[in-house]
């Protein structure tokens, strides 16, 4: 995720894999009620738009489009208050990833902007989403074993192979991120 390095006191970041469904929709309304669920991202100051001239700040958002479905937006976000050296008091790329990284959390080797769930105030930790969709797995094996052994037939379940794909992401994800959620609430 690259940080921009702009000619203003914004921190100006790509939004990455939005939903065909906002961006096929195209207006503002849709897009703040898809990021209603993330709070640090609907906290943003503006975002790039359309140059339709004649809508003004009304103009929808200026969506860049995956080939394999979905899209990004850049989005811009107010530094905080005092960041930024010099008589123009523009923030350094340094200053910029710092503020990123207190919006974002890291998963996997990148940042991430993450849901609230619910009724929850806080967004959901990557170590808790791992353990409902585990949990979720594991009661399905044990309490309806037949069923488990439909899914997960090669030769006849569609969804065989994305559990398979599921659980070595799992095996390969849990024994980094579980040591680092104890050191995040041990410090």
């Amino acid at each position: 995720m690259g940080v921009g390095t702009h000619e203003h006191s914004l921190l100006s970041v790509p939004v990455c894999d939005l939903p065909d469904r906002v961006i096929d929709a195209g207006t503002r309304e849709v897009l703040a009620d898809f990021l209603a669920s993330y709070p640090t991202v609907a906290q943003h100051y503006s975002y790039v738009t359309t140059r339709a001239l004649s809508l003004g700040p009304q103009a929808p958002p200026d969506y860049t489009r995956y080939n394999r479905g979905g899209g990004e937006l850049t989005m811009n976000w107010r530094m905080p208050e005092g960041v930024g050296t010099g008589f123009d008091k523009m923030a350094t790329g340094a200053e910029r990833l710092a503020h990123l990284r207190t919006l974002t959390r890291g998963y996997a080797g990148s940042r991430y902007f993450l849901p609230v769930l619910g009724s929850m105030t806080r967004e959901l930790h990557p170590l808790m989403a791992w353990w409902a969709v585990l949990y979720a797995l594991s009661m399905l094996a044990r309490y309806q074993p037949a069923v488990w052994g439909t899914l997960i037939s090669v030769d006849n379940s569609r969804h065989a192979v994305p559990i398979e794909r599921l659980l070595e992401r799992a095996i390969n994800h849990l024994p980094v991120l579980i040591p680092a959620a104890i050191t995040e609430v041990s410090t």
